[in-house]
């Protein structure tokens, strides 16, 4: 059997690690089997300093722990592996969330289900790519749009960087996988002196891909990437933490994935060109936290990100030139100030943002036909929110939150449209649409003791209304969209043992949805967006985790959702009854790790997701499958090996179909990493 160098990589770590290990003086294990104490998780993105345990929401939060053991490669591989949230995705690197059933068009859309921040900041969440040096990822499931406004109807999801150390020392790893994926991270903290520090972060990665295709000797899905971030943190005389973030990061890559099912199921292709799907994004982070006099705090954030998505089909594919190079820019500015004033607790805020999107969208047969079309939109936010609490008795709280938003669009579209003996040209100035809306949410909370924490969610959620940046023909484009709402309500109830080992969580939802932002193929196949009259989601959230030991936590959870159109029929078929595409019906997840010694890590997980319709119709049908990851690690002194495997029973699914081509999720990879402190 011919031995690859991963395979030979593997051989040489398995069989150095033990004779490693029998080289160390093992400590004694009394302290290690004795019961720990779950770690308190912060939650960011509720605005209010609040932790996992009393947030009145379905929050799921992956800590850096999870993220390197894992590798997760992109937001996908965390979103499949998360209660309730799912993907859909043009190519591995791009996708776009969904949760509880929501955002699985966005990707067409000039509107978003679900908003995506790093340090506060937001960012075109297709961009992402790879994410690299997190403290913790936090997802919030359900409407968020009292406190983000437009484009939070299925949830947030916040990305919070590592801050900088105050002590000078740094982090070097390297990866090596399937497929010849090779990965390169250091990091290092640089104090400038007892007050100001800075961490800076460079990194790249390269791959085959995944894809087999021998007309392109196998390199139509590679991809190369760099990223960097450089953020200071400094502490002022009034003990004011201000933090300032420069992130970048890029991927170039081919775009070999929309293929035959038979050939898909294989991660196989036979198209003749790779494609392009190169991605880009640069943000700038500012933000100013200061706790002021009489229980009063004051955070300030000033941001902006620019991202790039080049994305070409395969000629091959569709016997054409088809794709787009598309870019967004928005800047956004937040001010929020809270306190407590005997029993009542408050907060106010004020928000406004810009953002510049650039659309265009060509489809070139050459002489036969040729559709070429430009989409240059522009938007201004500013919105003023707040939320008053009471608390009527010592365990009970009632807070009224109300989020005031005004939002105005502006769009100049063109469209050429040619071919042998015709040629059409249009063109459309100052389009515009406008939104004031008002936001209400009503919170009530029981917390009668640190072990038991219950709420009940009351809020009006809200998708803005918005522009077909795709169409083809002027009445089309003349064709806003309404504003999608929602009506919404979550019950839900956490319980912990008084010593911290174990702690469990329920909850239920209800989402009713009015005119419903739903993406279809109208004429010429041009992706139009409609209002669905009325459609729902509902469901249920369990999870429990247990450390019994500080050696071992365990950990599970079982989610259901019913996402489906209630009035709904286009094309001649009536929709009613059906789940949305991308929304599984349930989920359910299992995962263990355990620390026998002070150099010995092991974990364990399995996910699986039911079966579900691949957007953008509900035509096909991914079956159901599950995903099972394992990593080992050993660390001695300031070194660390570890191996990691993910997808072990290599399953098939699909993240996207078009007409009858589909796109494969990733399938077995294994690898190997190497760290170093220093």
């Amino acid at each position: 059997m011919r031995r690859t160098p991963l395979s030979r990589a593997l051989l040489i770590v398995a069989h150095c690690i033990p004779s490693l290990a029998l080289a160390q003086n093992v400590n004694d294990s009394a302290e290690r089997d004795a019961p720990a104490v779950l770690p308190v998780l912060n939650v960011t993105a509720s605005k209010q300093g609040t932790t996992r345990f009393d947030t009145p929401n379905g929050v799921s939060i992956i800590d850096s722990g999870p993220l390197e053991t894992y590798r997760y490669e992109n937001m996908g591989d965390i979103a499949v592996r998360t209660p309730n949230t799912y993907l859909t995705a043009y190519a591995p690197s791009t996708p776009q969330l969904t949760i509880r059933g929501l955002g699985f068009s966005d990707d067409e859309s000039d509107s978003t289900s679900t908003s995506t921040f790093i340090d506060g900041i937001p960012v075109t969440g297709m961009a992402l790519g790879q994410p690299f040096d997190l403290e913790q990822v936090e997802i919030l499931r359900g409407p968020q749009s009292t406190l983000y406004g437009q484009g939070s109807m299925g949830g947030v999801v916040a990305l919070r960087s590592r801050d900088p150390g105050f002590e000078a020392g740094g982090h070097l790893q390297l990866d090596y996988g399937s497929y010849q994926r090779q990965r390169v991270e250091v990091a290092g903290d640089l104090p400038l002196s007892d007050r100001t520090t800075v961490r800076v972060v460079a990194g790249g990665e390269e791959s085959d891909g995944y894809t087999e295709n021998a007309r392109l000797n196998n390199e139509g899905a590679d991809w190369r990437s760099g990223f960097g971030r450089i953020k200071l943190l400094h502490i002022d005389d009034n003990d004011g933490e201000w933090r300032l973030g420069l992130h970048h990061f890029q991927s170039r890559g081919g775009n070999d994935y929309f293929t035959a099912q038979s050939l898909a199921s294989h991660h196989q292709s036979d198209n003749t060109t790779p494609g392009r799907n190169d991605i880009e994004y640069t943000l700038v982070s500012g933000e100013y936290r200061r706790k002021l006099d009489n229980d009063r705090n004051l955070v300030v954030l000033l941001g902006g990100s620019q991202s790039n998505w080049n994305y070409w089909m395969p000629d091959s594919a569709l016997g054409a030139k088809n794709g787009f190079d598309a870019k967004t820019r928005q800047f956004s500015a937040e001010s929020r100030l809270s306190g407590v004033a005997g029993d009542f607790d408050w907060l106010v805020g004020g928000y406004a943002s810009h953002l510049e999107r650039e659309a265009p969208y060509l489809y070139d047969m050459g002489p036969a036909f040729v559709s070429s079309t430009t989409a240059d939109v522009t938007g201004n936010t500013a919105a003023g929110f707040g939320e008053l609490g009471w608390h009527l008795q010592p365990e009970w709280r009632i807070a009224a939150a109300l989020r005031a938003e005004h939002n105005r669009r502006e769009m100049g579209w063109t469209s050429l449209q040619a071919g042998d003996g015709f040629s059409q040209q249009q063109r459309l100035d100052n389009l515009e649409v406008r939104d004031t809306v008002v936001l209400p949410r009503l919170t009530l909370e029981y917390q009668p003791d640190d072990r038991h924490y219950s709420w009940l969610t009351l809020a009006r959620g809200y998708k803005a209304s918005g522009f077909n940046v795709y169409a083809t023909d002027a009445d089309s484009a003349s064709q806003s969209y309404a504003p999608e709402y929602g009506n919404y309500a979550e019950l839900g109830y956490r319980l912990r043992d008084a010593k911290g080992v174990w702690e469990v969580e329920g909850n239920v939802f209800y989402t009713r949805l009015r005119d419903q932002q739903v993406v279809l193929i109208g004429d010429q196949n041009q992706s139009l967006t409609d209002n669905a009259g009325k459609s729902h989601n509902a469901g249920v959230e369990l999870s429990a985790t247990l450390r019994p030991w500080d050696s071992v936590e365990l950990q599970a959870f079982a989610a259901w959702v019913e996402a489906e159109y209630d009035e709904y029929a286009t094309g001649g078929i009536d929709y009613a009854g059906t789940q949305f595409p991308n929304a599984p019906r349930n989920s359910q997840g299992i995962s263990a790790r355990w620390e026998p010694s002070d150099h010995w890590s092991l974990g364990l997980s399995a996910v699986r997701q039911a079966q579900s319709f691949l957007y953008p119709d509900s035509h096909h049908t991914n079956d159901a499958f599950t995903l099972i990851d394992a990593n080992v690690g050993y660390r001695f002194d300031n070194w660390a090996v570890g191996l990691y495997g993910k997808n072990l029973s290599d399953e098939t699914y699909f993240t996207r179909a078009l007409s009858d081509t589909f796109v494969a999720g990733a399938p077995r990879t294994v690898g190997i990493s190497l760290s170093m402190d220093f």
